[in-house]
């Protein structure tokens, strides 16, 4: 008996997983590889990004006095940064703790709020609307600088093509 690629942790969240996505108007399909490829559906995955940071939080006013390992930090199933949610402002309520990104459905929320704004860019500079997910992707994954669809090579790439692989299992099993 052949066993299935996909992790078995997507089948618990795939009901979170489609509700966040219809509730952003996204393919769950697509939100899933994402959660696939961030966290391996992992709800308590945590990333500190020490990079992130130095490079861009470290002299912030609004970060210098906090925990840097909180700030640049990614939490949860799609691997959410706490920085990002309130610089793109896609949470009512500065005052939650990063920690509140475990929570899967906020995870999941707050991470297809910030993938369809990303889709919705690429879709401006891409005459292609695979090259606009692919770049999306990209950008969800190191940011807009180098991913931007009429960028060649895209700087996250090969970031993008994984997700987009795990895309293509996951609909192929009709998995989710």
């Amino acid at each position: 008996m052949a066993t299935s690629p996909i992790p078995e942790g997507y089948r618990y969240y795939a009901e979170a997983i489609r509700n966040a996505a219809q509730a952003a108007e996204l393919d769950p399909a697509l939100v899933a590889a994402v959660c696939w490829q961030e966290s391996s559906f992992n709800a308590d995955a945590f990333r500190f990004e020490a990079n992130f940071w130095n490079r861009y939080l470290k002299t912030n006013p609004k970060y210098r006095h906090l925990n840097p390992r909180q700030v640049s930090s990614s939490y949860g199933l799609m691997q959410v940064m706490y920085c990002r949610v309130h610089e793109d402002k896609l949470l009512d309520n500065d005052a939650l703790p990063p920690e509140h990104l475990f929570v899967p459905e906020l995870n999941l929320r707050t991470g297809c709020q910030l993938l369809a704004e990303l889709l919705a860019w690429a879709s401006r500079f891409a005459t292609q609307p695979d090259r606009a997910r692919e770049a999306a992707l990209a950008a969800y994954n190191g940011g807009r600088g180098g991913n931007r669809p009429i960028d060649n090579p895209l700087r996250n790439g090969k970031y993008a093509r994984e997700v987009l692989a795990k895309y293509d299992i996951l609909k192929s099993a009709h998995a989710i």
